[in-house]
């Protein structure tokens, strides 16, 4: 859903104040659109309640800045905005993210949940497939995701590397991504270094390189 550029970005604007100024941490990240997902692709995962992520994307064509929070365990709303190369900036830059878990995942059945990206919809199922801890995502959308999308995921544990007899370094939380969109094939890592702050790289399409960077709170 569109909304007006001048009150869209100034409540982006305050929310992103606002989780920087607030407290710990959350699980859930954001995706390059703006919701929780993989790299652009949506999954079933949601901000639990109160908790909210600020963060920078820096994308082929320009920069998105994004604002995700939590008002259920289930049920998620956002903004995304977005900068182009040139510099030019229309209502089409600034959307409006949600999505609804409807069905919790268990042992014998997916999560599903419904979204809304802009004026884009989509549904998409999230279940752990039990082989080697990956997680399968599959969805159908329009827009930008224009059809069928699929996506794996798997988080490796932290791993402390010592560089010497006093020295030691701790490789961050990892999460690598896969996933198929709009006929595009992105790979990624997503490293969380503490309980605040993220930072993932993509290859887009398997030749755009992009970034970026989250920091979570909770109130």
């Amino acid at each position: 859903m569109k909304i007006d550029k001048r009150v869209g970005f100034s409540m982006l604007l305050i929310g992103c104040l606002v989780v920087v100024l607030a407290g710990n941490a959350l699980a859930a990240t954001a995706s390059m659109g703006g919701y929780s997902g993989l790299i652009r692709i949506p999954t079933t995962d949601t901000l639990s309640t109160n908790k909210a992520t600020v963060g920078y994307q820096r994308v082929d064509n320009g920069d998105k800045v994004l604002f995700n929070y939590g008002v259920e365990d289930a049920i998620e709303l956002g903004l995304t905005g977005y900068w182009y190369e040139a510099g030019q900036i229309d209502e089409s830059d600034l959307n409006l993210n949600a999505k609804l878990r409807f069905m919790n995942e268990t042992s014998k059945q997916p999560a599903v949940a419904l979204g809304l990206m802009g004026e884009d919809l989509y549904v998409v199922a999230s279940q752990n497939l039990n082989y080697n801890g990956i997680r399968g995502h599959v969805g159908v959308g329009n827009g930008d995701l224009d059809g069928v999308f699929a996506g794996f995921s798997k988080t490796l544990n932290p791993v402390t590397i010592s560089t010497s007899s006093q020295s030691q370094f701790q490789v961050p939380i990892t999460t690598l991504m896969a996933e198929y969109a709009a006929q595009d094939f992105n790979i990624g890592a997503r490293f969380k270094f503490n309980s605040k702050f993220n930072f993932n790289i993509a290859l887009e399409d398997l030749s755009e390189l992009s970034t970026g960077l989250s920091f979570n709170s909770r109130f």
